[in-house]
């Protein structure tokens, strides 16, 4: 069990965003889950329900794709050595 077939569209807030990236191509873009709330066969779907069904947007490719979450807070790169 992962997060995917736990959680459903509706239980994201507005302002969350997923990472959606195409496993064949490799292009990268960002949903918002609050644009399928108004589609009801489709705010129901759980997360991994709806990647199976979404394809890669990129022009002729139409690949499956990888969802992952996003986080709001800043990441920052890794600072290492001597200070």
């Amino acid at each position: 069990m992962s997060w995917k077939d736990k959680l459903q569209i509706l239980d994201f807030e507005a302002s969350d965003r997923l990472e959606a990236r195409c496993a064949s191509c490799g292009y990268t873009w960002y949903e918002e889950p609050v644009v399928y709330f108004h589609k009801s066969h489709v705010r129901q779907l759980y997360v991994d329900e709806f990647e199976a069904r979404m394809r890669c947007k990129q022009w002729k490719c139409s690949g499956k794709i990888v969802i992952s979450q996003t986080h709001k807070d800043e990441t920052e790169g890794f600072q290492g050595g001597l200070a």
